[in-house]
């Protein structure tokens, strides 16, 4: 595969959606991407039946025929994924197998193709009243998006309970406290996609469920001046595979080649090499520093997983000492630079994975210890070395509330509390949810 090229210049946010309820909803199949031809076999029932018919993908089978089942099922609510979950008729012993929808709503009721653990989606036979038309021509094929069928107000309201159901799942977390929430813009906020090119196929993302790329000639959740790159790339011969990333920053300007770019947030500017990661909702990076640093003050903190700085800068306007911990190498280069624009003296920056640097640091006390880590969370080695540290406060950034749940467990019964908990929407339009959580440490 091809080296990823960056192209980066202004930006703007276009507006999409409206509501409406279609009675009925054909998806392409999402499995092996063959697009069904004909209606979908009947039972005498009404609600159930099989039918064999080919299929030559998907499921890392060859082709042949597969025995593919229809039902008639009703969604009970939207699990961690952004899938509805439904329940199937009750088998001879009285069970009922759950299966998982992929873009409907709760209380929606729906035809399915199910063969196996897969399933598909065929028809919307009783759609919600919070089931809106998508704004995007390429919705239900690209993997990109999974909620664009109800609005940004249900989708923070979908996500809000998927939140405390898989918190509750997964770590045993019960919060009954105000989960406070933050959203923007729901279209055009995104300062960087990666796209993927292919040889008689175009440029575009992967289709869902699959590394199979669907061209495509813009993206509503991008930004305009991606927009206006992807409309080149789309315009564009594809002579080889190749990975491209798209990006912009908050200045004014054309595009550019592989350059680093200016991020101002706060009144504090970041610099943001290609390779190093920065926050990809152009509209809510100020609420998430508030909502992770506002407030905070004392003698030292310590910023775990610390990217280009995003949280440590504010952090040594607050405390006397400041140490920030981040294993990617370009990003750390970053760091040091953003770093060297507000002061130099008791900061201590250290390119290496957060375990090591807290297995070989001086076990001296800490006010506050603020860690923003990847989808796997901070897992339970690294949540014991922090609860030996025995910060006074932890506040905890997730991008999964799964593995977020599993390390809430183990803080909670070390002795930590929940003080408050924020959801971020900053992935409108999709099934990702992010989560800010402040800890107290029992004393």
């Amino acid at each position: 595969m091809a080296s990823a090229r960056s192209y980066r210049t202004g930006s703007a946010n276009p507006s999409r959606g409206e509501r409406g309820a279609g009675a009925a909803i054909s998806l392409d199949c999402v499995r092996c991407g063959i697009p069904r031809v004909g209606a979908a076999p009947e039972s005498s029932a009404g609600d159930s039946g099989s039918a064999t018919v080919p299929c030559g993908g998907g499921g890392g089978r060859g082709g042949g025929f597969l025995v593919v089942e229809t039902l008639e099922v009703t969604i009970e609510k939207l699990v961690n994924g952004g899938e509805g979950l439904a329940r199937l008729p009750a088998d001879a012993a009285g069970r009922r197998e759950v299966v998982f929808v992929p873009f409907t709503l709760p209380g929606e009721r729906v035809r399915i193709e199910r063969e196996g653990r897969r399933v598909r989606l065929l028809e919307i036979l009783e759609p919600s009243p919070e089931r809106i038309a998508p704004g995007c021509e390429y919705f239900g094929r690209c993997g990109g998006c999974q909620l664009q069928h109800t609005s940004a107000a249900q989708q923070l309201a979908l996500k809000r309970a998927i939140l405390l159901e898989t918190l509750q799942r997964t770590g045993g977390v019960v919060w009954e406290g105000e989960v406070q929430e933050h959203a923007a813009e729901p279209w055009g906020y995104r300062n960087r996609v990666r796209l993927q090119a292919q040889p008689g196929v175009g440029t575009g993302y992967y289709e869902a469920a699959s590394h199979r790329v669907l061209a495509i000639t813009h993206c509503p959740i991008a930004s305009e001046a991606i927009n206006q790159g992807i409309a080149e790339l789309a315009a564009a011969d594809v002579s080889g595979r190749a990975e491209l990333e798209l990006a912009v920053d908050n200045q004014d300007g054309g595009l550019h080649d592989d350059a680093p770019l200016s991020f101002a947030v706060a009144g504090r500017s970041y610099r943001v090499s290609p390779g190093a990661f920065f926050q990809v909702n152009r509209y809510l990076a100020e609420v998430i520093v508030t909502a992770v640093t506002a407030g905070e003050q004392g003698e030292a903190a310590l910023d775990l997983f610390s990217g280009v700085g995003l949280f440590a800068l504010p952090l040594t306007a607050a405390f006397a000492r400041v140490e920030a911990v981040e294993a990617n190498p370009v990003a750390a280069k970053d760091l040091r630079h953003n770093l060297a624009t507000t002061r130099t003296a008791g900061v201590t920056i250290a390119a290496m994975p957060a375990l090591a640097y807290l297995r070989r640091r001086t076990p001296e006390p800490v006010d506050l210890l603020v860690a923003d880590p990847p989808r796997a969370g901070l897992g339970p080695e690294l949540t014991a070395a922090i609860v030996a540290l025995a910060p006074v406060h932890l506040h905890l950034v997730s991008c999964d509330p799964a593995t977020l749940g599993r390390d809430l467990r183990q803080l909670l019964s070390a002795g930590y509390r929940i003080m408050e908990m924020h959801l971020l929407d900053l992935f409108p339009q999709t099934a990702h949810i992010e989560t800010a959580v402040k800890l107290h440490r029992e004393t």
